[in-house]
């Protein structure tokens, strides 16, 4: 057997076997002797099955598991005398095997390009100064004012624009028997997601009232399962409310925990200038990176791109969860989200490796008191205990990545600190 590990490019290895006709021959006798110790045929004892019928009986599945054992036994070979570090599996390609002849073929992987990180200390940057106006303020007062909003029953009222229903919903597509139901779904009238033809046909429906009526959707509709479908609707309105929002006042602030509405503004406005600061400091750590990564040439592997993209799929599947959207009913173009979202999961994974490239390079460790004081702080204001928090990353074996972001966080304080900031 030979082995070649050929440099596709930095990041991208392809590893070149070729086994002898010799060597795949004896591979297939081993396996036919384990096939006759394990197999019943016919005519023959248990254990004294010739290989030759072995052979002949079940040629295609030994070669295909000598092939695989090859294959996997190569691997690990190339693996332990090379000191490989492969980012994923490899993927095996150009198999080329004739009877008679050799076994070929190749197994193409990727490993982190070798990355050494120059001139980032003293790197200029501006951080931009806090700014927050009486209109930023005001703003955030009506976002605490809409945030402990009532709602209000309306008993006797018809429902109007602006009016949240909790309704319940019988549908039926047409050419269909089987209706789809739904209970305490809250829709708001004329609001822009609400279907308009729901709101056209529940304006001026009462509590206890159903109101029948069809809608035909258009092709185009963002849910594929209705697009160009007659749906037959039973709506029963159960309740109707209206939101009202509390006068800016002091009552107002006592109730959220100020002493006056002037103690409440002063307590937004220092809540947005330490806001603004911390989103100032996090643009400028940025710019300092990507100006640290556009001195630099780096090829960014596939598969840690194609890693992040999954990521940032599992945590829009999880962001709908919590809405208590079913994920399986949206209509969600994962291909086109993978479009968009890839420019940005390239960008974060170029920043990751320069990050552990930096804290490679100056001998930067996080500290087991430091990731204990990280626990804490995700801990806080949250039900789980720090030491639930740890057991809950071990379990989903996501403890070394959390480990890793604290390490990276840490070199891009190193490069902060180290900056010229005007």
């Amino acid at each position: 057997m030979t082995v070649e590990i050929v440099e596709v490019s930095s990041c991208k290895r392809d590893l070149a076997v070729e086994v002898t006709a010799e060597e795949f021959e004896r591979e297939m006798d081993e396996l036919a002797r384990e096939y006759s110790r394990n197999l019943r045929v016919p005519g023959f004892r248990p254990g004294k099955v010739p290989l030759n019928i072995i052979r002949q009986r079940y040629g295609g599945d030994l070669q295909k598991e000598a092939t695989q054992k090859i294959i996997e036994r190569s691997w690990k070979n190339a693996m332990e005398e090379h000191k490989l570090r492969p980012l994923a599996q490899p993927a095996v390609k150009d198999l080329d095997h004739t009877p008679g002849s050799p076994l070929k073929f190749k197994m193409s992987f990727e490993v982190l390009p070798e990355l050494e990180v120059k001139d980032y200390k003293g790197v200029a940057v501006t951080l931009p100064v806090a700014q927050v106006t009486d209109e930023n303020v005001d703003q955030e007062l009506e976002r605490l004012r809409e945030q402990h909003a009532q709602f209000v029953p309306v008993d006797g009222e018809e429902a109007r624009d602006g009016h949240y229903l909790t309704v319940t919903v019988d549908g039926q597509f047409e050419g269909e028997t089987k209706t789809n139901h739904e209970d305490d779904v809250t829709l708001v009238i004329g609001h822009p997601q609400t279907n308009a033809e729901f709101s056209e046909h529940l304006r001026g429906a009462k509590a206890g009232e159903t109101r029948v009526f069809e809608v035909t959707y258009p092709e185009d509709f963002h849910r594929k399962h209705f697009a160009g479908k007659k749906v037959q609707y039973a709506v029963l309105v159960k309740d109707i409310k209206e939101k009202q929002l509390a006068e800016l006042n002091d009552d107002f602030a006592k109730d959220i925990g100020s002493e006056s509405l002037e103690a409440l503004r002063s307590r937004v406005r220092d809540e947005l200038v330490t806001q603004a600061r911390q989103n100032a400091e996090k643009k400028a750590r940025e710019e300092l990176l990507d100006s640290i990564m556009q001195r630099h040439s780096l090829e960014v592997p596939e598969c840690l791109i194609q890693d992040e993209l999954e990521a940032q799929a599992q945590r829009i599947a999880r962001n709908l969860a919590y809405q208590g959207i079913d994920i399986n009913k949206t209509a969600i173009d994962w291909k086109k989200v993978f479009e968009e979202e890839r420019p940005r999961a390239e960008q974060s994974v170029r920043r990751s490796i320069f990050l552990d490239a930096i804290a490679r390079q100056e001998g930067i460790e996080m500290t087991k008191e430091e990731v204990d004081a990280e626990f804490e702080k995700l801990a806080e204001g949250t039900s789980k205990s720090a030491a639930a928090w740890r057991a809950q990353l071990e379990k989903e074996e996501r403890i070394q990545g959390f480990e890793q972001h604290l390490r990276q966080n840490k070199a891009l304080d190193f490069i902060y600190r180290n900056a010229n900031i005007t």
